[in-house]
C-alpha cells in the first residue's frame, strides 16, 4: 500500500510542476477539467482487485515502481529504434509519440487535402473551439480512476480532424513508443479525432517499450473518437509489446446517425495489458462493430473491457472477441451491451470465444446485457475449451500430422478476427506472425 501512495504522491508532484510549466494555458477550460480530474484520481486512487471492473487484473505490479516522467528531452529514440515498428510497405501517415510527446523528427505526414493533423498541444492553441467541444466529453473520468489520471496529464497525443466528405486513402499510423532504456518511465497520451459529415479514415494505433535492465515502461493512451452523420472509422489496435511494459488504453466513440465504427484489437505480447473501449450509438441507423484476438503466453495478463451503449434507435453493433492462451497467460474479457429505453429496433450482438492451449492458462469472462426497451435482438455467448479432438482427427486423417492439424484449426480459429481488417498489408503482416507463433509454439 506504500508504494501504492508513494506513486499517487509522485503524481501529484509532477502535475504541480506541469501546471507552472502551462503559462497562460494555465486559465483555460481544458486546463479545469485537468485539474478537477487530478482531484478526482487522488479520491479514487489506483483500482484494486475489490473494483468491480478490475476483479481479475492486479495492477499492483504496475504501481510498485518509480517511474520518470516526460522523459522525452533525455530520450535518443533514433529512426533505427522504431523500423521494426513501422507498417511495412504502406504508404501511411506517421505520427511518433516519444514518452508522450510528439517526435517531429520521427513523424511523416503526407495526406492534405481533407485533413488537419497536429500534435495536441497544438490544438489546444490552433483549434481551441473544436478542442473544447470535444475534450472529455466522451471518455468519462469522473469514477474512473485511470481516465481520470490520462485527462489530468492529458497534455500531448495526437489531433486529426477529416472534413466532410473527405475520403482520406493513405491510413494514419499512431506510434507511441516508452523509451525506459535509462530509467522506468510513465508516459500518458490523449488523441482526439474528429471525423465529419461523410467523410472515411483508416487509423492504427501501435504501442512499443524500449526497455534494459529492470526497468518497466508503464504507457497510458486514451483516444476520443467523433463520427459525425455517415462517418466511417476503421481503427486497428495492435499490441506487441515486452515483458516488461504496462499498457493501460481506452477508445471512447460517439457515433452520429448512419455512422459505422470497425475496431480490431490485436494483442500478441505484452506484460499488463489493459484495454477499454465504448461507443455510444446516439444517431438512428449507428452501426459498430468490436473485434478483438489476443494470442498470449509466457505470463502476459490482457484485459479487454468493451461497452456498446445503444441510446436511440435502428442501431447495430456486433462484437466477437476471440482468445488462445497458452503458458501461464490470463485473458479477461467483460463485454457489455447497454439498451437505453429510446432505444427500439436495437440489434446487438456479442460472442467471446478462447482455447487454452496449457492447463496453466486462465481466462474470466464476463459477457453483460443490461436491456430497457422491449423491441429488441440481443444476444451473447462465451465458450472457453481445447481445440476439438473430432476437428483435428479430420484434419490428421487427410494427410496432416498432429502438430501441423493444430496449427491449422488455431490460424483459422484466429483468421475469423485478422480477415476483418481491411489494410491488406496490415493484415497479411498479421497473418504472418500468428502463423509463425502457433508453429513455434506447437512444436516447441
Amino acid at each position: 500500500m506504500s508504494e501504492v501512495l508513494n506513486l499517487q504522491e509522485k503524481l501529484v508532484k509532477e502535475f504541480v510542476r506541469m501546471e507552472a510549466m502551462l503559462n497562460g494555458q494555465a486559465q483555460t477550460p481544458v486546463h479545469t477539467i485537468r485539474k478537477q480530474a487530478m482531484v478526482r484520481f487522488t479520491e479514487l486512487g489506483f483500482p484494486t482487485i475489490r473494483h468491480e471492473e478490475w476483479k481479475y487484473t492486479n495492477i499492483m505490479p504496475v504501481v510498485k515502481n518509480d517511474y520518470a516522467f516526460n522523459n522525452h528531452t533525455t530520450s535518443s529514440v533514433t529512426k533505427s529504434d522504431i523500423a521494426s515498428f513501422l507498417l511495412p510497405d504502406v504508404e501511411a501517415n506517421v505520427l511518433v509519440f516519444v514518452n508522450g510527446s510528439f517526435a517531429a523528427d520521427l513523424s511523416t505526414i503526407i495526406s492534405q487535402k481533407g485533413v488537419e493533423v497536429m500534435p495536441l498541444a497544438e490544438a489546444f492553441k490552433k483549434k481551441t473551439t473544436v478542442v473544447e467541444k470535444h475534450f472529455a466529453k466522451y471518455a468519462l473520468w469522473q469514477n474512473d480512476a485511470m481516465l481520470a489520471l490520462n485527462t489530468a496529464f492529458a497534455l500531448n497525443g495526437a489531433y486529426i480532424e477529416i472534413a466532410s466528405g473527405a475520403v482520406i486513402e493513405e491510413p494514419f499510423h499512431l506510434l507511441f513508443v516508452n523509451d525506459s532504456r535509462s530509467q522506468s518511465t510513465f508516459a500518458p497520451a490523449r488523441n482526439l479525432v474528429v471525423v465529419g459529415t461523410n467523410a472515411e479514415v483508416t487509423i492504427v494505433e501501435s504501442n512499443h517499450t524500449l526497455v534494459s535492465g529492470e526497468n518497466y515502461g508503464f504507457t497510458n493512451v486514451v483516444s476520443e473518437v467523433v463520427l459525425a452523420d455517415n462517418a466511417r472509422l476503421h481503427h486497428y489496435k495492435v499490441q506487441q509489446d515486452v515483458e516488461q511494459s504496462y499498457f493501460v488504453g481506452a477508445l471512447h466513440a460517439e457515433q452520429e446517425a448512419t455512422s459505422v465504427l470497425n475496431t480490431v484489437v490485436i494483442t500478441l505480447s505484452g506484460g499488463i495489458v489493459r484495454n477499454n473501449l465504448s461507443a455510444v450509438l446516439a444517431g438512428k441507423g449507428a452501426d459498430t462493430h468490436f473485434y478483438g484476438l489476443y494470442l498470449v503466453n509466457g505470463k502476459t495478463l490482457v484485459d479487454n473491457h468493451t461497452l456498446a451503449d445503444h441510446a436511440v434507435a435502428h442501431c447495430t453493433s456486433n462484437e466477437l472477441y476471440k482468445g488462445i492462451m497458452d503458458d501461464r497467460s490470463t485473458g479477461v474479457f467483460n463485454g457489455k451491451i447497454m439498451v437505453r429505453p429510446d432505444a427500439q429496433k436495437t440489434l446487438a450482438y456479442q460472442s467471446n470465444r478462447n482455447i487454452l492451449m496449457s492447463p496453466n492458462a486462465t481466462v474470466n469472462t464476463k459477457p453483460q446485457l443490461e436491456i430497457f426497451a422491449d423491441d429488441v435482438k440481443c444476444s451473447h455467448g462465451c465458450t472457453s475449451g481445447q481445440l476439438d479432438d473430432e476437428s483435428v482427427f479430420y484434419l490428421r486423417a487427410r494427410g496432416l500430422d498432429k502438430e501441423q492439424a493444430r496449427a491449422l484449426l488455431l490460424y483459422a480459429f484466429a483468421g475469423e478476427i485478422t480477415e476483418k481488417i481491411q489494410l491488406g498489408t496490415l493484415r497479411e503482416r498479421l497473418e504472418s506472425i500468428i502463423a509463425e507463433r502457433l508453429h513455434q509454439e506447437l512444436v516447441s
